[in-house]
Order: structure tokens, then C-alpha cells, then sequence
């Protein structure tokens, strides 16, 4: 999870945040957070104060968790042994402390507040997230090395495709060779309830059925249970096959969709697959400094509307739409900034961004494109996947 220094970079930023927010420190508990401050994934609360060394307090392993973080670690004797903990470590101030108030769950924050009795409760989640946003160079390789799976794999697929073969067993070729190659067999996401698999392989008409995933591909899944994804239907030649693929590398998402066919996709998607390539370009020339999230989302959707007929099927379709085209990435798949309606989100140099142009035409299939990238400066973002955007035939 990078070097001591980079660990103490993180903090640092993070402290200057809580500082200008007047906050004695902030508790932090969520899994990609704490990993994110410590480098380690044990069952750990950090406490982060607004001047001097984080303490991190595990429960569950503290050995493991001592041999891969270089802060100090103790044992967490128990919630209502927080405080004690953390006052007997030196941090004497605890009157105003932060909490991840948008993924803390009810019944561990009424703990905290018993167990606090005398101290005020803060939202440091978007500070948390913003700060999160900014990728170091030792965090970019890692979503570079991502990227690079993700195109051995897609070609290791292509060699194996066939007519007749079932979406489930095409991804499960696919995360076969993708584990062999490194990647991490878990996707984080923030939202809540928004658990997810490897990917999305799906094709045909089945790729264009909705889910409740909160993005443009949906997928009719395997039961009612699983209701996304890869299904057991047949894949027949001239269906477009969407490989929407999460690749994780030491705790980091890279996320690229690529459209393979059996043969050829008729006319009308190859023209909407043509229109995909030039909205991400758009999107990657946009994606510079200063400029604010929303803008870029509402440059791109009127171009979508005076210049394409597809205007209804653009990253949905009807109530199914999506009202994004990019989302930040990271340790987990949805990280701030957003590419979305209304968003007053500032794009920053370091930031990485999936972007996502795809789409849906109900009964027919699904098209579109995606890749990850990095704000580097004024010229746009760089593309932190090399691999060949065409549509693979097979």
C-alpha cells in the first residue's frame, strides 16, 4: 500500500483539511479509509488527529495489522473504551471529532455517541473523499498496472469467444485469466447497498435490460437474487458483447469497458459505437484544471442531443437513465469527482476518471466504451489504458 512516506503524505493532506474545519481529529472505520491511512485491510478504527501521528486501534488482527502499518497499533479494547484509548495515546481534546457519516451505519454511530458523551459529531466525509481524489504517482501505477491486465485479458477472451457459449462462462474465462494475472478478486464500492462482482459481461439484448445498479450497463443476471451481469443465455454471432470489468490492483480500481462481436453489430450500433469514441474524447479534452464536473456533463449531453439521434439512449434509457458520465476511481469504484448533472466538483490535477460513454437501445443491445484517466494538464486527461479502442471481432 505504498511507502511510509506516502502513508504520511495522505495524513498530512488530511489534517490540513480538519484543521481549517476547526476539528480536534476524526475517527475513521470504513475498510477503504482505514486501508487508505494505514495500509493495511485488518478490522481497524484510526484515529487522525489535526496535528501529530495517527493511532490505530484493531480489532481484529493486531499482530497482522502491526507487521503492515507503520503507525503506532493497540489492541481496541471495546467501543466504550474508545475515548480512554485515544486520550491515553496523548490525544487529550476530543470536543469536536469527525466521523464518515455517509457510510457509518446507525447502531455503531449511536455507540460512538454513548460511549463520547461529551463530544460533538462532524461529517467529514466529502473532506475524507475529496482529499482521496488526488492520486499519488505510486496510486496511478497501480490503477496503470490495472489497465494493463484488463487488455491481456480481453485479448486471452477474444481466443476463446464462440457462438453458443454463455455470458457466465465467457466471464468466468475472463476472471480465470484475470486472477492468474494479479487482479484482486473484490470490488469496493461507497454507496450503500451497491454490492458488486468482477464486471458486467453481458451481450445482445440482455445487455440493454436494466438493473439496480446505478449505471448505464445493467444485465439480466442469473436469478432475481443476482439481477445483473452475465446470465447463462447463449451468446450468438452479430450480439454486441459488453466487458465492463473492474480490475484491482493492491486495493486499486481500474475500470475499462471494451465491445467484442461474433462477427459484426449492424449499422445502427456501430454508428452509436462511433458516437461513443467521440464523446470520450470530448469528455478527455475537458478534463483539464478548474473546470467544474457539471459543465463538462452538460457540454457533452447537448452535444449528445443536437448532434446524435440517440439523445433517449444515452447512458440509459427512459427511468433507466443515468445522469452521469464519469465517476472518479480509486480504492473504491465510485470516488469523487463525478461527471454528472449539477455536480459542482473542481477537476484537479492527480485525479483519475472513468469515463464512460455508452448506449442503450431496449430489445436490441447496448454499446459504448470506457477508460480510465489521469488529469495531468491544460492539454486534457492522459488514457491509462494503451490498448486498441475498435470494436474486437471474432
Amino acid at each position: 500500500m505504498g511507502s511510509l512516506h506516502e502513508l504520511q503524505q495522505r495524513v498530512n493532506a488530511f489534517q490540513i483539511a480538519i484543521r481549517k474545519e476547526a476539528i480536534q481529529g476524526a475517527l475513521v472505520a470504513q475498510r477503504a479509509d482505514t486501508l487508505y491511512f494505514t495500509g493495511t485491510a485488518q478490522d481497524v478504527h484510526v484515529y487522525i488527529p489535526n496535528i501529530g501521528q495517527p493511532l490505530v486501534l484493531a480489532f481484529k488482527d493486531a499482530e497482522r495489522a502491526r507487521e503492515e502499518c507503520p503507525w503506532e497499533v493497540v489492541k481496541l479494547q471495546g467501543y466504550s473504551k474508545l475515548p480512554q484509548q485515544i486520550m491515553s495515546a496523548g490525544h487529550n481534546k476530543l470536543e469536536k471529532i469527525g466521523l464518515e457519516f455517509d457510510v457509518l451505519p446507525v447502531a455503531n454511530f449511536e455507540r460512538y455517541k454513548k460511549a463520547f458523551a461529551d463530544t460533538t459529531f462532524v461529517d467529514i466525509s466529502s473532506t475524507l473523499r475529496n482529499v482521496r481524489s488526488i492520486k499519488s504517482p505510486w496510486e496511478i501505477s497501480q490503477i496503470e498496472k490495472g489497465c494493463a491486465i484488463y487488455a491481456e485479458m480481453i485479448d486471452h477472451i477474444s481466443r476463446h469467444l464462440r457462438p453458443g457459449m454463455s455470458e457466465a462462462e465467457l466471464e468466468s474465462i475472463a476472471a480465470y485469466k484475470a486472477r492468474l494475472l494479479g487482479n484482486e478478486p473484490m470490488l469496493r464500492l461507497r454507496g450503500f447497498g451497491s454490492a458488486f462482482h468482477f464486471g458486467t459481461v453481458t451481450a445482445g439484448a440482455r445487455a440493454a435490460v436494466p438493473s439496480y445498479f446505478n449505471g448505464p450497463i445493467g444485465g439480466l443476471g442469473v436469478s432475481a437474487s443476482m439481477s445483473m451481469g452475465a446470465s447463462q443465455h447463449s451468446i450468438e454471432p452479430g450480439e454486441a458483447i459488453v466487458a465492463d470489468i473492474g480490475i484491482v490492483i493492491n486495493g486499486y480500481h481500474s475500470d475499462v469497458t471494451r465491445m467484442l462481436v461474433i462477427g459484426d453489430v449492424n449499422k445502427k450500433l456501430r454508428k452509436a459505437y462511433e458516437f461513443s469514441l467521440a464523446i470520450e474524447e470530448q469528455v478527455r479534452k475537458l478534463l483539464v484544471p478548474g473546470r467544474v464536473a457539471g459543465d463538462i456533463y452538460d457540454e457533452v449531453t447537448a452535444w449528445v442531443s443536437s448532434e446524435t439521434p440517440y439523445a433517449h439512449n444515452f447512458m440509459g434509457f427512459g427511468a433507466s437513465q443515468v445522469r452521469f458520465v464519469g465517476h472518479g476511481i480509486g480504492l473504491e469504484l465510485d470516488e469523487l469527482p463525478t461527471i454528472s448533472k449539477g455536480s459542482r466538483e473542481i477537476i484537479k490535477l492527480g485525479m483519475v476518471i472513468a469515463v464512460e460513454p455508452k448506449f442503450i437501445f431496449p430489445g436490441e443491445g447496448a454499446i459504448g466504451i470506457e477508460d480510465s484517466f489521469l488529469v495531468e494538464d491544460l492539454a486534457g486527461a492522459r488514457c491509462l489504458s494503451t490498448m486498441s479502442k475498435d470494436i474486437i471481432r471474432v
